[in-house]
């Protein structure tokens, strides 16, 4: 089990938090942390970001021991279990029709962490000499980027940089990528929303998480950065600590 928090932080332009996180525990205590960035634009954000991270809570509350094995299945098929639920909800509450989410969220095990993905919020591992992606954004600047098309520089600056090409909730079926990482030698284990790394640079980054100070005062360090650097999105952060490795 990882000391975890969830840290978020409005933002300069928007007027409401769109995101949602939380870290969760199922009857065995196992822990499962998540992170939700409603989308700007589509309808009601907010609802669909806190919908998934609802459904993950409940789900896995009810859940007891999950072996590594099963941990793929386990989070695909809740996710996609989710997605139903939302894009049904939404279409029988016109006023919420056409909201998405973006949902990135993580079961911990001693040695290993696995991941799945749907959008483009983020999971990173960090230490002293790196900070590794664990997934891959669903955007159409990153499709570009994947295809040499574009350069990862050139994508931070591309017009269409907000456009997503995989979201929760705006169709009935969903695919989430799936990543599982050996947690050895990483001193954190990071989920963020875009409005993070779209404003503040990765060695930045990883020089805060690098300070060796209290998990709070690195998360509020980090959204202190964000405010600095300019952020105009909401901007929410997981932050679990990796007891007991080093460099």
């Amino acid at each position: 089990m990882l000391n975890a928090q969830f840290f978020t932080d409005t933002g300069f332009q928007r007027e409401k938090n769109e995101d949602a996180g939380g870290i969760f525990y199922n009857k065995t205590n196992q822990q499962l942390i998540a992170l939700c960035d409603g989308m700007g634009g589509h309808q009601a954000g907010e609802i669909a970001s806190q919908f998934v991270c609802d459904g993950l809570q409940k789900y896995f509350e009810e859940e007891n021991l999950i072996e590594e094995d099963q941990a793929e299945d386990w989070l695909k098929h809740t996710l996609q279990r989710i997605n139903r639920e939302l894009y049904d909800y939404s279409n029988q509450n016109p006023e919420y029709r056409g909201m998405g989410t973006t949902c990135v969220v993580a079961l911990v095990f001693d040695k290993h962490v696995v991941v799945a993905n749907v959008g483009d919020s983020r999971a990173y591992l960090v230490n002293a000499r790196r900070m590794e992606q664990i997934t891959n954004d669903h955007s159409f600047v990153n499709h570009l980027v994947m295809l040499g098309e574009l350069t990862e520089e050139e994508a931070l600056t591309h017009p269409r940089r907000n456009i997503i090409t995989k979201v929760m909730g705006t169709d009935r079926r969903v695919s989430p990528d799936v990543f599982m990482k050996r947690t050895h030698f990483y001193d954190y284990l990071m989920l963020n929303t875009d409005g993070l790394t779209d404003y503040v640079a990765l060695d930045t980054i990883k020089s805060i998480l690098n300070q060796d100070a209290a998990l709070e005062q690195t998360g509020e360090a980090l959204l202190m950065q964000s405010r600095e650097d300019g952020a105009c999105d909401n901007v929410s952060i997981v932050l679990a600590q990796i007891e007991g490795d080093s460099v």
